[in-house]
């Protein structure tokens, strides 16, 4: 229980609950679809702000690589997918990249 007193002596008191355990990631969102880069640049994703891990992988590194921090970067033209993984929840991003 937590109670809040003003200067005006207006009071509130509310229930606290605090959890025990790591809060479960329910779903990923703020991330696109789809993207397109050209070639040599990068673009950092949205963070995503989870108790448990994030990682991201790249199914074509030859086109694209993307770090730990969610920084995508262009390296040739093609198409790739870039996944995000946090906890058992997935997102795919089409990424695709022009000269």
């Amino acid at each position: 229980m937590l109670t809040v007193t003003l200067a005006s002596d207006l009071q509130k008191t509310v229930n606290v609950k605090v959890q025990k355990t790591t809060v479960k990631t329910e779903k990923i969102t703020g991330l696109k679809k789809k993207m397109t880069l050209k070639a040599g640049k990068h673009k950092r994703l949205s963070p995503i702000t989870s108790q448990e891990k994030v990682t991201y992988a790249s199914s074509n590194k030859n086109v694209a690589t993307v770090n730990n921090k969610g920084v995508i970067t262009a390296k040739k033209a093609g198409k790739t997918t870039i996944t995000v993984h946090s906890g058992k929840k997935t997102f795919k991003i089409k990424v695709t990249v022009k000269k």
